[in-house]
Parts: structure tokens; sequence; C-alpha cells
């Protein structure tokens, strides 16, 4: 029985993946920033900045594997806030290596790091040109760095990159829950018939929250070694072709308004991966439907409004 140590547990993936986790023999640590703390659950704070903290917690607990979800994973957040980002997605990384160090035996440390590090294209394999184009870029691409200096340490480093994935629960920050929530509202005649959005034109993945955990359960069981994954569909949708399918599934009309301010100057055109490496080493392959992922977001939006 494995000890695993999830950071960022009570976020929006983090919740996901304590179910699925559960559903095994292994002993499941949730951790949480103190500040959001749920009111349901057994987590432990910890504040991933702070080296006494994570010194604290990780001697008091001794897991075997870390996964790492904790971070700020909002590439507009990041262009607004430089230093919360660097400081949670760089130095929070950091002080859980060296922190455990402390424990005196061999760690696997699984860092989920971004897709966002390839800066655009398709096709995207784990030896693609490596472009930074945001803040949160370069903040995950540093942590990826720092991991692999760890592996002099004796840990056992594996690096997802996770291409775009929804589902209920993701923040209105994130534009498909934000189209959702919209359109929820206007089926309850609390905003007139016009969503509001960025660029359409835009291509990424879209995969489902629920492929996505399955594919984080699959690399604790079956990655070892110190090695990059992909987690990727390989196919991706406009997020005009998106909107057709919110269109089809709402219970009005509406219109698109497009947004100048939501339109960010580095946004990448195209983002889709190559998933194969992690395919052939896991089994892994994406099963839940864009349509269906739509239907959920929307369902979930319209029961919390």
């Amino acid at each position: 029985m494995n000890r695993i140590l999830i950071t960022g547990a009570e976020g929006f993936v983090g919740s996901y993946l304590i179910k699925v986790l559960k559903e095994t023999l292994n002993y499941i640590i949730p951790t949480c920033f103190p500040l959001l703390k749920p009111k349901r659950g057994k987590f432990i704070p910890l504040d991933i900045t702070n080296i006494d903290a994570v010194r604290e917690v990780l001697k008091n607990q001794n897991p075997d594997v870390i996964f790492h979800l904790a971070a700020i994973s909002s590439v507009g957040r990041s262009f607004r806030d430089r230093l919360i980002t660097y400081n949670t997605n760089i130095i929070g990384t950091l002080n859980l290596l060296e922190g455990a160090r402390i424990l005196n035996k061999k760690i696997k440390f699984i860092f989920v790091s971004t897709c966002e590090v390839y800066g655009g294209g398709e096709n995207l394999k784990e030896d693609s040109e490596i472009q930074l184009k945001s803040p949160y870029a370069i903040s995950k691409y540093t942590a990826e760095l720092i991991c692999r200096d760890y592996t002099s340490e004796g840990f056992e480093i594996i690096i997802l990159r996770p291409f775009n994935h929804t589902g209920p629960g993701q923040s209105e920050e994130f534009v498909l829950p934000s189209i959702a929530k919209q359109i929820a509202e206007i089926e309850q005649n609390k905003r007139p018939p016009l969503i509001e959005i960025g660029n359409i034109d835009i291509k990424r993945e879209f995969m489902n929250v629920r492929d996505v955990i399955l594919a984080y359960k699959l690399a604790i069981e079956r990655c070892s070694g110190n090695d990059v994954y992909n987690i990727s569909s390989g196919s991706g949708y406009t997020l005009a072709e998106v909107i057709e399918k919110f269109k089809k599934v709402a219970r009005v009309k509406f219109e698109i308004k497009i947004d100048p301010a939501r339109i960010r100057k580095t946004d990448i055109p195209v983002l889709i991966g190559n998933g194969e490496k992690f395919s052939k080493k896991t089994g892994w392959q994406p099963r839940i439907a864009i349509d269906k992922t739509v239907e959920d977001l929307l369902n979930y939006w319209r029961a919390k409004i």
C-alpha cells in the first residue's frame, strides 16, 4: 500500500482525483491551501510556499508518492499576478522537493505541468520545441527543470503535460464553464440572450476531466523512472464548433458577442498534442465525447444557478 499525498486536493481536478484514488488500496493524504479548506472531508492544510510547513507535513505523513497538483493554473491570471504565479508554481514545487529530502527514501514525485509549454501547434510530442508565451507557461517549465534537478537526489520524477480539459466544477474563469454559466443564466432570464466571449477561432482539445483523472491514476500505477508524458487526445475543436454544440442542448436561443477584453495578445491559435507515448505506456485512451462534456457543464451550471 502506497501513501499518496496530493497537493491542491481541494481544487477542480484534485476533487475528482481523490474520488478515483479512494477506490484503490492506497492510503490517500489530501492537502489543501489553508484558506480554501473545504467544509467536508479530511484535508490537511498546507501552504506549499512555506518551506517549514511543507517539511512538517511531509515528515508527519511520510508519503511514498507525492502527486503535485497545487498551482495557479489560469493563463489569464498569470499575466495579472506574476508574483503569486511564480511563487506558487516555482517556489512551491521547489519546497516540496526540498522537503521530501528529509524522508530519506525514494519518492515517486508526479508533477502536473501543462501543454502551454509548447506555445502552440498540432501533433505536439514530448520532444517538440518549447515556446513559453505566458507567465504560467514560464512557471511550469521552470518547475519542470527543478524537478529534473532532483532526480540526482534519487527521486523518481514523472512529469505530465495534460492538454486542455474541463468538466463540472471548473472555475468560470475558464472558457467553457463561462459559456455554460451564461447560457444557464439566459435560460432563467437572469441575463439577455447574449454570450460574451473572446477569440472563437482558437482550437483546443477540450478533454473531459474524468478521462484525464483516469490518466493520472494510471500514471501513478504504471509510469516509472524519470520521464515526461503528454496527456492528449490528439484531436480538437475550435471554440466556434463547441459553441454550436452548446446551442444544440440549450433551451433558449442566444447570440455571440466578441468581447475584445477577453482576447489575449498572446492567444495561441492551435494547441493539439500527441499522446501516443503515454497511451503505449499505460493503455489509456480518452472515451468521453465532447458532446457529453458540453451537456455535463450546462447541467452543472443549471443546478448551481
